[in-house]
């Protein structure tokens, strides 16, 4: 009987740890996810792309508005030179604006040669009318008496290069001129009021020489 007993309880022990081995090297899975399929290929998105280049625009508001100033002033003064003449067509914007470039350039050349008093250098820029002019005697004498200066004695026509003509223009500057016609021009110093004249040119055999006007 005992045997029996002792038979039976080894029976059941052995039965209960096999049993307890089995329930231990299962996992429990609680996630609840599915497992993932397998060999499924995922597509990368393509990252190699080449981004456009961006243009870029520059805008040079200031050069803008300094050209069309310009052009702006370039008309109105234009306006301004022909505004004496009878026939203002006949002189077109294209001969005003050469006019005077070329009358500028003798200004500047005369510019040295009033620093340097050359008298001949001089004479070469002069009409043969005012030369004849302030040849004579009589017209210097008229001039003479122009002068602030009582003791200066204009006794030719180099003297009235030095002490009438030189120093009238010293510091003078010249922005704009002014047609009396198509070949008789005034280079002025504009200013708030008036146009102070400097010079007068006028032009023979196709040449801008200077004009000396007679004593009022």
């Amino acid at each position: 009987m005992k045997k029996n007993i002792f038979f039976i309880l080894i029976t059941f022990i052995v039965v209960f740890s096999i049993s307890l081995s089995a329930c231990a090297s299962k996992p429990a899975d609680n996630s609840g996810t599915p497992p993932a399929p397998d060999n499924i290929d995922i597509e990368e998105p393509e990252t190699n792309v080449t981004p456009q280049e961006e243009q870029t625009y520059v805008y040079d508001e200031d050069a803008v508005e300094v050209l069309g100033a310009d052009d702006e002033l370039t008309d109105d003064e234009y306006l301004r030179s022909i505004a004496g003449l009878d026939d203002a067509k006949s002189v077109s914007k294209k001969e005003f604006e050469d006019d005077k470039h070329e009358i500028l350039e003798i200004i500047s050349e005369l510019a040295i040669i009033m620093e340097t008093k050359n008298t001949l250098a001089w004479l070469n820029y002069i009409d043969e009318p005012s030369k004849e002019y302030y040849k004579n005697p009589v017209n210097l004498r008229k001039a003479q008496r122009k002068l602030p200066n009582k003791l200066i004695e204009l006794k030719n026509i180099g003297d009235y290069f030095l002490y009438v003509f030189i120093p009238s223009r010293k510091n003078s500057h010249i922005d704009e001129i002014r047609y009396v016609s198509k070949t008789h021009v005034k280079a002025v110093q504009v200013r708030e009021d008036t146009d102070a004249i400097y010079y007068e040119f006028k032009k023979e055999n196709g040449k801008w020489l200077i004009y000396l006007p007679p004593v009022s």
